[in-house]
């Protein structure tokens, strides 16, 4: 029997970074370069597990349409042939691009080896490697060491980079080099220990007056505590000559239950924009595996700093897509109240809320996604025809008044946006075709100021990789393709 074309199922995403065939995880050497933002990803695009690791890769003019350019790198050399691993994009001196990454090799006995290497281009699409430039473990470390993001400040190039003590626990190294070649351990700049056995995707960025690290840390099973991957944030002061780090807490970046392994770059007007990777490493299967595709990115987010707390928001190049709005005013919420609102790819905003409320999202009469915010907390579940329900995500909420809610739906994920953003909640959802409605549910009353919907257009620039699943949504994608 044939197989199933991966366009042509009810979960194809419209708006979000995904492959045409194969498995995606982490965003990979996010860069705008002569006009255009490159954005990366790890790519199998021989199946839907991990494994023969490269880089997949699109560019885009405006952060909101995308263009498919050919894979970057693949696992073909002997310092990367068990895969092309995470790491990060610099223009170098001459104004080439260069990719700096990790590659992964088994070695006859099943031992790792680790070497971070160099690929060059000079159009943004055809890859040369240069081979490693870090080909062994630095001293008191494991070869779990890997992920580099690279930055030049100061006349210097500069490298964080997730790693492992002999220990087994996880850290960051910072490291330094004039040329990018000949690096240098200027210090670990993360306490070994606090953060389990494996610090990952390290990025460190300066961001209204902080020192910003982003990492990724992985935990074993302890004390009854599962075992855990989580995608996280510290602020402080960083001197880089020394490694010195003085910083807060780890707070978790995302209070979903799909996102891990998020990278940022800085955008020529200032901005530090973020993207993650909608999936988690102990995922080994969803209903897209069927069509031939395993999972996708966030959105494009911009961050900042807004009383010591790290905001998250889409990028406004994003409302490009959006289509005609519906507005509604002055909403009162008494029990359930359905609403003539549906599709399967849309923006929702909700402002000015008072009193418990629960949206429903992708709803029939069967099952749904519902987005209940509650006094004291947020709560993202999907209810199944079988009666099944799973939380998607859940977070603690500071006492507010008329909160904010933006909802990004596409197919097969959902990302929430809480006020400034100081809480966001992304995941994956496989609802049925047919499950298009939308429904507002408060049980002991509640009100909106405002409510705006707005049908969103596809990305990407092949008609084929933006095929709707009926309806209005196809008229949609012919406008945007034609």
């Amino acid at each position: 029997m044939t197989a199933p074309r991966p366009d042509a199922d009810p979960w194809r995403l419209a708006f979000h970074i995904s492959a045409p065939r194969g498995l995606v995880n982490d965003p990979n050497g996010l860069i705008h370069w002569r006009g255009r933002t490159h954005v990366f990803f790890q790519l199998n695009p021989q199946g839907c597990t991990h494994a023969n690791k490269a880089w997949g890769h699109v560019a885009s003019a405006d952060l909101a349409h995308w263009q498919r350019l050919p894979v970057a790198i693949s696992p073909t050399d002997w310092f990367d042939r068990n895969g092309c691993y995470s790491g990060s994009a610099v223009e170098d001196e001459n104004g080439d691009m260069l990719l700096v990454y990790t590659g992964n090799v088994r070695n006859a006995a099943g031992e790792r080896e680790t070497y971070q290497c160099l690929a060059r281009s000079q159009d943004g699409v055809h890859f040369d490697k240069l081979g490693p430039v870090i080909d062994c473990p630095l001293p008191g470390h494991t070869a779990h060491f890997r992920d580099p993001k690279v930055w030049r400040q100061d006349g210097a190039w500069w490298m964080v980079l997730g790693a492992q003590t002999k220990a087994l626990l996880g850290t960051v190294l910072l490291l330094r080099s004039g040329d990018l070649r000949d690096w240098q351990l200027v210090a670990p700049i993360l306490g070994a220990g606090a953060h389990g056995y494996m610090c990952e995707c390290p990025d460190l960025f300066q961001l209204d007056g902080q020192s910003v690290l982003l990492f990724s840390e992985q935990r074993a099973a302890q004390d009854g505590r599962p075992a855990s991957n989580t995608a996280g944030w510290v602020a402080g002061q960083i001197d880089l000559n020394t490694g010195d780090y003085s910083h807060g807490p780890f707070q978790r970046l995302d209070h979903g239950r799909d996102f891990y392994a998020p990278q940022t770059f800085q955008h020529p007007d200032g901005r530090r924009i973020m993207l993650g990777w909608m999936g988690l490493p102990e995922q080994d299967s969803a209903p897209s595996v069927a069509h031939g595709w395993f999972h996708c990115l966030t959105v494009p987010r911009e961050l900042r700093l807004i009383n010591g707390q790290l905001c998250q928001q889409p990028v406004d190049e994003l409302s490009a897509l959006r289509g005609a709005e519906t507005r509604l005013e002055s909403l009162q919420i008494e029990g359930r109240m359905p609403t003539d609102l549906q599709g399967d790819c849309h923006e929702l905003e909700l402002s000015g809320i008072s009193g418990a409320l629960t949206v429903e999202l992708r709803a029939d009469a069967e099952s749904r996604v519902a987005l209940m915010l509650e006094p004291g907390q947020i709560r993202l579940v999907a209810h199944e025809a079988t009666g099944r329900e799973t939380l998607l995500g859940a977070a603690a909420l500071p006492p507010g008044a008329g909160r904010v809610l933006r909802i990004l739906t596409d197919r097969s994920s959902i990302e929430v946006f809480v006020d400034q953003g100081e809480i966001t909640l992304g995941a994956r959802i496989y609802p049925a075709a047919q499950a298009r409605g939308i429904a507002l549910t408060s049980k002991a009353g509640a009100r909106i100021a405002a409510l705006s919907f707005w049908p969103m257009r596809a990305a990407w620039d092949d008609q084929d990789d933006s095929i709707a699943t009926g309806g209005p949504a196809e008229a949609r994608i012919e406008e945007v393709t034609k």
